[in-house]
């Protein structure tokens, strides 16, 4: 066996490890192990640490026995347990007024796909509401606004940047202020929304504490106890589905507390536990779905069983993308996980919602050089993303997002930028392509020379949830904020 037969995983916030597999044997050692390890549970029914840790104990044993009786059998995978059919029908996976600043005028449209380079100037129009995706993609350490969308055309930003400005001739233009950063070429070619002026409403700019803040939907922060902001939304537009929020990046607080199911995971090798018929597969995925012996062993199994249904749910094999497909090529780690989105989407279990990560945007030095190689793969993975669902005739129906804790300060500090506030976010799909939202000009900043927010975050996840999925802001977050028209 290889290390990559044995990939963690996550459904919802429980991580769980693949491990070898019982038979029916081995399922009476797990029940006596269970009863042998007392109670599950408090009085009230509350699942204690250590009886947490008792009910994995017991799971451990059958594992062990399992594979005992795996190794004596001559390595054949038949036994009383994979004879048996588990009963799953049981299991379920549980279950405005739009402001906008800057509008285009009816006469501009054409110009504008033909400057992104829309086929033929049509325009992508989205899928019914309950089919959309939405594709939420986190820039994390805080991108740089202005070296992504650049204000060519502002003496200020090339006076504030002597040596971290990206030089006119260079940029793809969007109009006669503002144009694209130049590894952006094969997105450019794409129907692109920019939303100017987006972030922070209050806070001392620190990572933790304004990642918290997205994460959770929140402008206040203080958010310990809450379900995160994408854990709302995916309850809000649950069908239960067998999987209705996945993150391809690993597990993400913006999913946390959700009822609605979800799936966390990095590599899809995790998932030849819950789709593979060959070898030890079966027996080990009827054993743990029959777990009995007290409320955590209950729960544990009723987890594994709700895997396993998803698992069902998946027709045939996964498609996979290795290093030589564009998205990987040139996308990098984002591309990984893109391809593996793509991928799931595909299946048709169900996703409207999806979580990807790409790291390394706090430049406080190297920003030319790396802010530069991070446009290039991002535009690498968007962009063979697009193409995988625009092939599969799913191009309606997603629409990919970009976030970001904030902004990077205007003024460069010798070869990097400090932590800013206001950034500008990127959308692919069928939205209004150009310029959205309220820019925020570099000739008037705040008294710590940042971009002003003229657009707080909320506002622009109120725009997500809203105007794409169709869930009341209102209901999501708090105050409800007020959406901006993104949608073509």
């Amino acid at each position: 066996m290889t290390g990559s037969d044995y990939q963690d995983f996550n459904y919802g916030d429980d991580a769980t490890t693949a491990m070898p597999v019982a038979d029916e044997g081995a399922a009476d050692e797990l029940t006596a192990a269970a009863e042998t390890a007392g109670p599950a549970s408090t009085a009230d029914g509350t699942i204690t640490r250590r009886k947490l840790l008792q009910g994995l104990g017991a799971a451990g044993a059958v594992g062990a026995g399992a594979w005992w009786q795996f190794v004596h059998n001559g390595n054949q995978p038949q036994s009383a347990v994979a004879s048996k059919r588990v009963d799953t029908s049981v299991l379920e996976i549980g279950s405005t007024d739009a402001a906008q600043t800057q509008s285009l005028a009816a006469g501009d449209v054409d110009d504008l796909l033909s400057q992104f380079g829309v086929a033929d100037n049509v325009l992508l129009t989205p899928a019914p509401i309950d089919q959309r995706v939405l594709v939420l993609i986190e820039l994390e350490g805080g991108n740089d606004g202005l070296s992504t969308v650049v204000p060519y055309a502002t003496g200020a930003y090339y006076d504030r940047r002597p040596n971290l400005s990206i030089a006119p001739e260079s940029v793809i233009p969007i109009d006669s202020e503002v144009g694209l950063n130049p590894q952006l070429a094969r997105l450019s070619q794409r129907q692109v929304a920019v939303v100017e002026g987006v972030g922070p409403v209050n806070g001392n700019l620190s990572h933790f504490e304004m990642v918290e803040r997205w994460d959770y939907g929140s402008t206040q922060g203080g958010n310990a106890s809450r379900a995160g902001f994408l854990a709302r939304v995916v309850d809000r537009i649950d069908a239960g589905s067998p999987v209705t929020g996945l993150s391809v990046a690993g597990h993400t607080p913006r999913f946390t507390n959700a009822s609605a199911s979800t799936l966390s995971i990095e590599n899809l090798n995790a998932l030849k536990v819950l789709t593979q018929d060959d070898w030890i597969y079966p027996i080990y995925r009827q054993s743990l779905a029959s777990v009995s012996g007290g409320p955590v062993a209950n729960t544990l199994a009723g987890t594994w069983g709700q895997l396993f249904s998803m698992g069902r749910s998946l027709q045939g094999d996964i498609e996979r993308y290795d290093g030589d497909s564009p998205i990987v090529k040139n996308g990098g780690g984002l591309g990984r996980q893109l391809a593996m989105a793509a991928a799931l989407i595909k299946a048709d279990l169900g996703i409207r919602v999806v979580h990807a990560r790409m790291g390394g945007f706090d430049t406080h030095d190297g920003h030319n050089g790396r802010h530069e190689r991070l446009m290039g793969q991002l535009d690498g993975a968007v962009d063979g993303f697009l193409q995988i669902l625009e092939d599969a005739g799913l191009a309606d129906r997603v629409l990919v997002a970009t976030t970001s804790e904030f902004g990077r300060r205007v003024s460069e500090n010798a070869s990097g930028l400090d932590h800013g506030a206001a950034s500008t976010m990127l959308l692919f799909g069928p939205v209004a392509p150009g310029r959205v939202g309220d820019p925020s000009p570099v000739s008037n900043l705040d008294d710590r020379g940042n971009l002003k927010t003229t657009i707080g975050f909320d506002r622009y996840l109120a725009s997500l949830a809203q105007e794409w999925l169709g869930v009341d802001a209102g209901a999501v977050l708090d105050n409800a904020p007020a959406p901006i028209s993104i949608l073509a």
